[in-house]
């Protein structure tokens, strides 16, 4: 892993907070994360009209990886709002981004994608994931594996599966797209990536959300009242997102990745508790300093 790297998504956690906690104070739903998408594309799109890249030209296997990307970020979604509309942010964020850790650190060994990763940074990760499960608990004494088998955590899985399966699969698509164009730059390579990507995501989004009805009266309200907290949220999104697809150009394994994205958690729980009052508690604050102990022993 490369200091670029972390820098980069040190910059995207941000952003990727931000556009999380503009989610869960407008109530969460599909319809949000569809415009939200449409606006990232938006600002995406652009590639289009300057990129070398021939789109036309690239091997059935990148399309193949991107559309497992655009399921997964489907999956995602529906995990998110499933979460959001049953548990506080300050709870429900950390799961969703702990579990695609350890689900991607073992689907990357076993797939055998990327260098392997070293002792200190599976233990690393480890104890950054043990940080996480500290945080939705009240307090210690609160402890019992049935909290983490309950129908909310269902959703946590779902959006849990979703992000570590769009993870892999970008780092793939990108990776067909460099070795196809070897003469154009990664972060070229990532924003024409992230243009198709973004077409083809908000077209399955907006498929969706047209033919089901409660999502398309939602769609239909956010205009109507003229609340543009979701496409502010594309901006953030965008600029989060677009951060993290350059990234994956500079690891040799894209857990790291999901590890650095960890940062996102100690800005999630603040946010949390000073801006929609959430409390904060020990075991909160506990679960912070040991996903940050846990970062740093991964990237040292």
């Amino acid at each position: 892993m490369t200091f670029t790297a972390f820098i980069l998504i040190l910059f995207s956690v941000a952003f990727h907070a931000s556009w999380n906690l503009l989610a869960k104070k407008v109530t969460m739903s599909v319809a949000f994360y569809t415009l939200l998408c449409t606006m990232a594309f938006a600002l995406s799109h652009t590639a289009f009209y300057w990129t070398p890249v021939e789109y036309s030209a690239l091997p059935v296997k990148f399309y193949l990886f991107t559309m497992l990307t655009v399921i997964s970020d489907c999956t995602y979604c529906f995990g998110l709002v499933g979460a959001y509309r049953r548990m506080d942010m300050s709870a429900a964020y950390p799961l969703m981004r702990s579990l695609p850790l350890l689900l991607t650190m073992l689907l990357t060994a076993l797939l055998g994608w990327g260098d392997k990763l070293p002792w200190y940074a599976v233990c690393g990760g480890v104890l950054a994931f043990i940080g996480c499960m500290c945080m939705p608990l009240q307090k210690f004494s609160d402890f019992n594996w049935r909290y983490y088998l309950s129908g909310n955590i269902f959703f946590v899985l779902l959006a849990a599966c979703g992000t570590t399966g769009y993870t892999i699969f970008d780092s793939r698509a990108q990776e067909v797209m460099a070795a196809a164009n070897p003469e154009i730059s990664k972060v070229v390579i990532s924003l024409s990536y992230y243009g198709i990507r973004g077409a083809l995501l908000v077209s399955a989004l907006t498929v969706f959300v047209m033919l089901y009805a409660p999502e398309r009266r939602i769609w239909i309200d956010f205009w109507k009242k003229r609340n543009y907290m979701p496409l502010l949220g594309g901006v953030a999104g965008a600029l989060a997102y677009a951060t993290v697809l350059i990234a994956m150009n500079f690891v040799t394994n894209v857990t790291y990745v999901q590890m650095l994205r960890l940062l996102a958690l100690p800005l999630g729980l603040f946010t949390g508790i000073f801006i929609l009052k959430e409390r904060g508690t020990v075991s909160k604050f506990t679960g912070v300093a040991l996903i940050l102990t846990g970062l740093l022993l991964t990237i040292l």
